[in-house]
């Protein structure tokens, strides 16, 4: 189901500007970034995943890769 877009951003690495429809990742590769913002697991820097990682309570470690953690999160 596509979602109408509130606010002008990035959703799934494109760009969308307010009132176009948009169809977002499921809700495990999303996660909730200041302001109530969604973001895409797979747009996250690798600080950002082991944070994400950290609240979700999934054990990761720093020298996992990005797609380790990737991996871990979307498990």
């Amino acid at each position: 189901m596509a979602d109408m877009i509130a606010k002008s951003g990035f959703y799934d690495g494109k760009f969308r500007k307010a009132g176009q429809r948009h169809s977002g990742p499921a809700s495990d590769d999303v996660a909730t970034a200041g302001e109530g913002q969604v973001v895409g697991l797979d747009a996250m820097t690798k600080d950002e995943l082991i944070a994400e990682a950290e609240r979700r309570g999934v054990e990761v470690k720093s020298s996992d890769t990005k797609a380790e953690i990737l991996a871990a999160l979307k498990a």
